[in-house]
């Protein structure tokens, strides 16, 4: 995903209701983050918050900035934090609240880089609730969605983000990866139904288990499709489910794949698994298997987990080892 850019605002305090030092403060902590130096900016926020020299509204204002500040260097907890104090002080405050959804927006998109994808809907679910009218947070949850399997949810989610924001490019371009996923779901389901029928039905051990589609070339659904996209979705993805077989150890058991970031390695193949490892950036394993978009591997000591397909590329000219 895209690296979110927050529009920042500092409102100028009056000296009305507070003391100068704490005003001078503020100030302080605004000329260092307008330099750059924002562990000096975080130290003039908090005198002025501790002093107990500010009214109410002051008080709210150097929470925001100091939010502003914990957001910018990616402590999304703290900024979050802070911004909800400020409201509490200065309930309905439209900068407050729009540094808020911008916090709730990038914690969103980290946990979701790190494979947190509950804890990422429900951090884009807050964002959308706190400024329903601004696309982002539908589109990053949209994403989300697509590197989850739910095509129907991921339609309906960028539908939501055209209506707000017509013609934007970003959006256009997660409906052509929709657009592949959904495409290559039917044409698995199209395989799958082309091929013979058994003499008797399967044995329930037999049958074979879901795995969540990859990105493919395809091209977009035409502009005011997004009821067929969606309805196109949920069947394709649900005939893929009972097309597409798991990788087999016996396959994968002599190639070699790569982490393309430095991410948790799970127990089992969901976030509800523990976390056992991290695997570094560049770091070299064997995929054994795959279940529901999650590969299965194994490191060179022996120990075994599970990563979700997205952090893994194969290695290039991998090969038997000799």
């Amino acid at each position: 995903m895209a690296r979110l850019i927050a529009v920042l605002v500092f409102v100028l305090l009056s000296a009305s209701g507070a003391v100068a030092g704490a005003i001078d403060d503020i100030r302080q902590g605004n000329d260092a983050f307008a330099a750059g130096r924002k562990e000096e900016a975080l130290q003039a926020y908090t005198r002025a918050i501790v002093s107990g020299e500010l009214d109410a509204e002051a008080l709210a204002l150097a929470y925001n900035n100091r939010g502003v500040v914990y957001n910018e260097l990616g402590d999304f907890d703290r900024a979050i934090a802070d911004y909800r104090e400020a409201l509490a002080l200065v309930p309905g405050d439209p900068t407050a609240l729009r540094n808020l959804r911008v916090a709730y927006t990038r914690r969103g998109v980290a946990q979701a880089n790190f494979g947190e994808f509950e804890r990422a809907l429900d951090d884009l679910g807050r964002a959308i609730e706190l400024e329903p009218s601004h696309h982002l947070a539908w589109l990053r949850r949209a994403e989300v969605r697509m590197e989850m399997g739910d095509l129907e949810g991921a339609a309906r989610d960028l539908a939501e983000a055209e209506t707000r924001r017509a013609g934007d490019a970003e959006i256009a371009a997660a409906r052509e990866r929709l657009a592949a996923r959904v495409e290559e779901a039917r044409q698995a389901a199209a395989a799958a139904a082309s091929r013979p029928m058994p003499d008797r039905p399967a044995s329930p051990a037999a049958q074979p288990a879901a795995v969540g589609a990859k990105p493919a070339p395809g091209i977009a659904p035409a502009p005011g499709s997004e009821a067929t996209a969606a309805t196109s979705a949920t069947a394709a993805a649900a005939a893929a489910s009972a097309a597409r077989p798991e990788t087999t150890e016996a396959a994968t058991e002599e190639r070699r794949w790569q982490a393309v970031a430095a991410v948790n390695v799970r127990a089992g193949p969901s976030n509800e698994h523990p976390v056992v490892r991290v695997i570094r950036r560049g770091e070299t394993v064997r995929v054994l298997g795959e279940t529901r978009g999650w590969k299965e591997i194994l490191f060179d000591d022996g120990a075994k987990g599970f990563v979700y397909r997205k952090w893994l590329e194969p290695v290039a000219d991998s090969g038997r080892e000799g």
